[in-house]
């Protein structure tokens, strides 16, 4: 029976360009064919919640030995033990498994898209639509001949409203702490590609967690803001 809900809004903050690779049907002249994923409404660059969710199970399997025992004896399948943690957290979908071992989700994630401020900056002209254009040489080891590429990048210093919803119901452990762990483990990662070529560093800033509890949405009930905090370090450890 559901119990509760979490909150957890803020910022996604861009330390260093970003890169999620989109499709790029058709590439205009001093465009990029590696190209971002982009809004269909309006062109603008955005941070899939897929994305960002996928990053977060992948170290929580890291981080928790019995999911990464899980992910090994499924050579390299998502982790699918009822009782590990990036199970009970993300959950398993028939496609990733047997349909018996089909567990709902108890984290959602939306698509996390530009604030005000970033649409201000990207209105440059160095700019082409909301990314930068990154240049790199990719060396032949026995001639040393060049062979330019470039890789489409969301700029840093853009900044994206994220939102994680976390639900608890009857019976559950409080595994909303192993989800703040994962973001705090992203941020001394990577977001996206590239990352071991320096792409990808994020921050979670503005960080409000809040409770909606069931007689919430019964009754219209007020919502419980638990913490407000610019380090997911100082959420974890309040929430603690």
């Amino acid at each position: 029976m559901f119990k509760e809900n979490y909150i957890i809004k803020g910022k996604i903050v861009c330390k260093t360009g970003l890169h999620i690779g989109g499709s790029s049907d058709a590439i205009d002249i001093g465009g990029s064919d590696n190209a971002i994923i982009r809004d269909s409404i309006t062109g603008n660059p955005y941070i899939p919640g897929s994305s960002l969710k996928g990053k977060l199970r992948f170290l929580t399997e890291l981080n928790d030995k019995a999911s990464a025992e899980s992910v090994i004896k499924n050579r390299g399948d998502v982790a699918d033990d009822r009782s590990c943690i990036a199970t009970k957290l993300f959950g398993v979908s028939a496609e990733d498994g047997q349909a018996e071992l089909k567990f709902p989700t108890r984290t959602i994630v939306r698509d996390a898209y530009p604030d005000e401020d970033t649409l201000q900056l990207w209105d440059n002209e160095s700019l082409i639509s909301g990314a930068e254009l990154k240049y790199e040489n990719n060396i032949n080891r026995i001639n040393s001949a060049a062979n330019p590429r470039n890789i489409e990048r969301v700029p840093k210093g853009s900044r994206f409203d994220f939102e994680i919803i976390f639900s608890v119901y009857e019976g559950d452990d409080e595994n909303i702490s192993y989800l703040l762990d994962a973001m705090r483990l992203l941020e001394d990662n990577y977001l996206g590609g590239s990352g071991s070529r320096g792409f990808g560093q994020i921050k979670f800033e503005n960080i409000r967690l809040s409770k909606r509890t069931a007689e919430y949405y019964k009754q219209a009930g007020e919502e419980e803001v638990i913490i407000e905090s610019d380090e997911i370090t100082e959420v974890i450890g309040q929430f603690r």
